[in-house]
């Protein structure tokens, strides 16, 4: 999923729910006023959710944060 914080930053945010149900759970767990939309990794963004080993509806960002 890709998400557009306030500041027009791009952040990359992983969830494991079907399609018609992912944006809404990636609404829900981040600020208001950020917007989420669907976003196709393909392969990569396949083998990134595997490795993640996220539960049914669990939604994590997966941006590398800088301090």
């Amino acid at each position: 999923m890709r998400v557009i914080t306030d500041d027009r930053r791009y952040k990359l945010w992983a969830v494991a729910a079907p399609r018609d149900e992912a944006i809404d759970r990636v609404l829900d767990a981040i600020p208001e006023g950020w917007v989420a939309a669907l976003y196709d990794g393909g392969e990569r963004g396949n083998r990134i959710l595997k490795v993640l080993n996220l539960e049914p509806g669990e939604v994590r960002e997966i941006t590398a944060k800088a301090d």
